[in-house]
C-alpha cells in the first residue's frame, strides 16, 4: 500500500512491516493533522495554492478522525493522511498538501505539539500530587520521626517536613520542566527536509497558526534536531530518580520491622504461599518504572548520537523512548499522588525510634554551645555520655524548635503547607 514508494516498485511486506512507525505514530496523529491543518490554511493564505482546493482539504481534515489513518499498511502516518487526502479529493485537489514542506519538519512539529500534551497532563498531574502533599503535612506538622543518613537513624524530624521536601522537589522539576516546555514551543514548520522550501511560506506565521510560539531558525537544525526531545527525556528521568528515592522509603516503612507507613488496601498484595505478606506493590511497580524510563532516556540518546546532523530513520525510533519516559511519569506521579492521600503514618513508633535512636544529640550538642561551650567540646562530651548510656538530651519538642526557614519545627511546616495549600484552592487554580 505504499504511496511514495511506488514509483521505484514499493516494497516487499518483510520490509513495510520492518521499517513502519504507524503503530507508534498512534502517539502523535492527532498533531500530525493538526499541522496540516496549519500548513494548508498558511498555503491558502500565500496564495501558493488554489483557495478552493485548499478549503476543501481544510475541510476534509476537519472531518478527519486521526486514528482511521493508523489502520492501513502505510510508512507512517504522514504517508497515510496524504494518501486519504489524495482518495478522498482526488489528486487536483488532494494533491496540493505535498508543497512547500517535507515529512521532515512535520514529524518534528508533530513531536514537539505532542509532547507539549502529555507535559500539560504531567504539570497537571504533579499540581494535584503537591495539594495532597501539603494537605498531609498540615496534619503531619507535629508527627515526630527520624531522618536518615547512611540509612542510619539521623535527626530528628517530622513526617510533615518529609512530604514538605517530596514538594520542593516537585517545585524543582516544574521550574526545570518549564524551560524545556519553551524549547517545545519552538516551530521547525517551514523547514523542508534540510535546506528550506522554494514555497514563500512565513515560517513564523505557519508556527503560530499550529500553536507555536518561536521558529527554530536554521533549516538543518529545525528538520533533523532533537535535543528538545533529549531535554525533556533527561528532565523527567532525572525527576523520576529522585522520586524513587521517596518511593523506596515508603516500602521500606511499611515493613514491619520500621511499622511507620499504614499502606491503603487497594495497594497492597500478598504472597500466594505467606497470607500474612503485606506488600505494597504499586510502589514496587513504580519503583521499577523509574529504573525503565532512565533506560529508554539513555536509548533515546544513543540512538541520536550516532545520526549526523539531518533526519534519518534512526530518528523514528528513537521517539517511541520519549513517549516511555512521559507516560511512565504521568501513570506514576497519578499513583504517588492515590497512595499519599490514602495513606496512614504512625506517628507513635515513629517518635518512639526518634526518642530510643538519639536523633537530638545534634540539636543538644548545638543547644550547649549556644550556651557559651565551643561546639566541637560539647560535641566530644555528648559522645562520651552517650557511650557510657548517661546523655541527657533535649526533648523531641525542645529540638525541633529550631528557628531556620524550612526547618522540621512545627510551626514552620505549618506556615509553609498552607502557604502551599493557598495556591490549591479553586480560586487560585
Amino acid at each position: 500500500m505504499s504511496f511514495y514508494r511506488r514509483w521505484i516498485g514499493g516494497s516487499g511486506d518483510l520490509v513495510r512491516r520492518y521499517t513502519s512507525s504507524i503503530r507508534d505514530d498512534a502517539a502523535i496523529a492527532e498533531e500530525v493533522v493538526r499541522v496540516m491543518k496549519a500548513h494548508v490554511a498558511h498555503l491558502v493564505e500565500i496564495g501558493a495554492v488554489p483557495r478552493e482546493a485548499g478549503e476543501a482539504v481544510l475541510k476534509a481534515l476537519g472531518e478527519l478522525d486521526p486514528s482511521d489513518l493508523l489502520r492501513g499498511d502505510f510508512e507512517d502516518v504522514h504517508e497515510a493522511l496524504e494518501k486519504w487526502l489524495v482518495d478522498r479529493l482526488g489528486p487536483e485537489v488532494g494533491g496540493w498538501v505535498g508543497l512547500g514542506r517535507s515529512r521532515n519538519d512535520h514529524v518534528a512539529a508533530a513531536i514537539r505539539l505532542a509532547a507539549l500534551r502529555r507535559v500539560g497532563a504531567l504539570r497537571e498531574g504533579v499540581r494535584r500530587l503537591r495539594c495532597v502533599l501539603a494537605e498531609r503535612a498540615l496534619q503531619y506538622a507535629d508527627c515526630a520521626m527520624p531522618s536518615f543518613t547512611h540509612f542510619q537513624p539521623a535527626q530528628v524530624v517530622t513526617f510533615g517536613h518529609y512530604l514538605l521536601a517530596v514538594d520542593e522537589l516537585l517545585a524543582e522539576f516544574l521550574h526545570a520542566l518549564s524551560g524545556v516546555e519553551r524549547l517545545l514551543l519552538r516551530s521547525p514548520l517551514g523547514a523542508g527536509p534540510a535546506g528550506g522550501v522554494q514555497t514563500p511560506v512565513d515560517r513564523r506565521r505557519l508556527g503560530e497558526l499550529a500553536g507555536f510560539v518561536e521558529v527554530v531558525e536554521n533549516t538543518l537544525y529545525a528538520s533533523g534536531g532533537r535535543f528538545f526531545a533529549l531535554a525533556l527525556a533527561g528532565v523527567v528521568a532525572s525527576f523520576l530518580a529522585e522520586l524513587s528515592r521517596v518511593v523506596d522509603d515508603f516500602i521500606r516503612w511499611n515493613s514491619p520491622e520500621f511499622g511507620y507507613v499504614e499502606a491503603p488496601g487497594e495497594h497492597v498484595s500478598t504472597s500466594s504461599i505467606m497470607p500474612h505478606k503485606r506488600n505494597l506493590v504499586t510502589l514496587e511497580v513504580l519503583r521499577a518504572r523509574a529504573s525503565e524510563a532512565l533506560g529508554h532516556y539513555a536509548a533515546l540518546g544513543t540512538v541520536v548520537m550516532k545520526v549526523g546532523l539531518g533526519y534519518s530513520l534512526d530518528l523514528q525510533e528513537a521517539t517511541r523512548h520519549l513517549w516511555a519516559v512521559l507516560d511512565i511519569a504521568v501513570d506514576g506521579v497519578e499513583v504517588l499522588r492515590d497512595f499519599v492521600e490514602k495513606m496512614g503514618f504512625n506517628c507513635g513508633r515513629a517518635r518512639a525510634d526518634a526518642e530510643r535512636f538519639y536523633t537530638t544529640s545534634a540539636d543538644t550538642a548545638e543547644r550547649a554551645s549556644l550556651g557559651g561551650k565551643p561546639f566541637r567540646t560539647a560535641y566530644f562530651e555528648l559522645a562520651e555520655a552517650i557511650k557510657r548510656g548517661e546523655a541527657a538530651l533535649l526533648p523531641v519538642e525542645e529540638a525541633l524548635r529550631r528557628p531556620a526557614l524550612g526547618s522540621a519545627n512545627p510551626e514552620e511546616v505549618r506556615r509553609a503547607a498552607s502557604r502551599r495549600l493557598a495556591f490549591c484552592r479553586p480560586e487560585a487554580l
